[in-house]
C-alpha cells in the first residue's frame, strides 16, 4: 500500500500543481438535501446538462431555491417526500410529471431514476436524516450506505458517495471513471477497484495535508476529477458518473 501511495503522490504533484485553490464559488453549496438527492442519482452514467435541467426544473415548479446562500429557509428530507409521496408506486406518473426525466438507472432492467430518487430519500428519512446538520453527523457510517446501496441501481456506492460530497462532507471521495483512471495511470496500470482509490486519494489527501493544511479527501477528488475529465474530449463539462 505504501508502494501504491507514493506513486499515486508523485502524480498528484506531477499534474495537479497548487492544491491551496478552493472550490469554484458556489460548488456544492445546494440550499437543501434533496437536491442533492436528485442531483446525486441523476447524474450518474449521464451529461450534466440534462442532470442540471432536472434539478432547476424541480426548484422553479415547486418555488425552492438551489443556491444555499440565497436560501431563506432550509427545505428538508420531510417536504421533499410529502410532495413526492402521492406518486409512490406510481414511477412512471412521478418521472414524467415530478421530475420530467425518464432516465432509468440501467439500460437493463433499471428502475426508473425517480423510483431511486423517492427510495433514497425515503432511506434517509428512516435513518432520521432530515437536514445537512443531519448527514454531516452521520459522516462514513457504513449502515447507511449499506441501505442506500441496496437501492437497485446504487449498488456502486458512486451516487452515495456523490451526495455526501454534495451535502458537505470534506472526507467523501467519489471514485467515478474519471477518478478510478487518474490513479491507475498513477500506478502504472489498466484499471484499479473503486474501493481501492477511494482508500489512496483518502490517504494521499491526509499526507498532502502537511503541505495544503485546508485540503480535504472531497477537495482533492474534485481536483483530480477536474483534471483527468479536461484530459478526455468525450466527457461533457460538469459531468460526474
Amino acid at each position: 500500500m505504501t508502494e501504491k501511495i507514493d506513486k499515486l503522490l508523485i502524480h498528484i504533484r506531477q499534474k495537479l500543481g497548487d492544491l491551496n485553490i478552493p472550490l469554484p464559488d458556489g460548488e456544492y453549496e445546494y440550499a437543501a438535501l434533496p437536491l442533492c438527492v436528485i442531483d446525486a442519482v441523476f447524474s450518474l452514467g449521464v451529461r450534466y446538462e440534462s442532470t442540471w435541467r432536472t434539478v432547476c426544473d424541480w426548484c422553479a415548479r415547486y418555488h425552492w431555491e438551489k443556491e444555499r446562500a440565497r436560501a431563506a429557509e432550509e427545505r428538508t428530507v420531510t417536504e421533499f417526500l410529502h410532495i413526492l409521496q402521492p406518486y409512490e408506486n406510481r414511477w412512471e406518473q412521478m418521472a414524467t410529471d415530478v421530475f420530467r426525466n425518464r432516465q432509468r438507472t440501467s439500460t437493463r432492467s433499471g428502475i426508473l431514476k425517480a423510483e431511486a430518487v423517492f427510495r433514497f430519500a425515503k432511506t434517509l428519512q428512516r435513518f432520521g436524516v432530515d437536514t445537512f446538520a443531519d448527514i454531516l453527523k452521520f459522516g462514513l457510517r457504513d449502515d447507511l450506505r449499506r441501505e442506500i446501496k441496496s437501492i437497485p441501481g446504487q449498488g456502486s456506492g458512486l451516487s452515495f458517495n456523490y451526495f455526501l460530497i454534495l451535502a458537505g462532507n470534506k472526507d467523501a471521495v467519489k471514485a467515478d471513471r474519471m477518478v478510478t483512471r487518474f490513479v491507475a495511470n498513477a500506478l502504472g496500470q489498466r484499471d484499479v477497484p473503486q474501493e481501492l482509490a477511494e482508500t489512496l486519494v483518502r490517504e494521499a489527501s491526509r499526507i498532502l495535508r502537511l503541505e495544503f493544511p485546508k485540503l480535504t479527501p472531497s477537495l482533492l477528488d474534485h481536483a483530480i476529477w477536474k483534471y483527468q475529465r479536461d484530459q478526455d474530449d468525450t466527457v461533457s463539462k460538469g459531468c460526474r458518473s
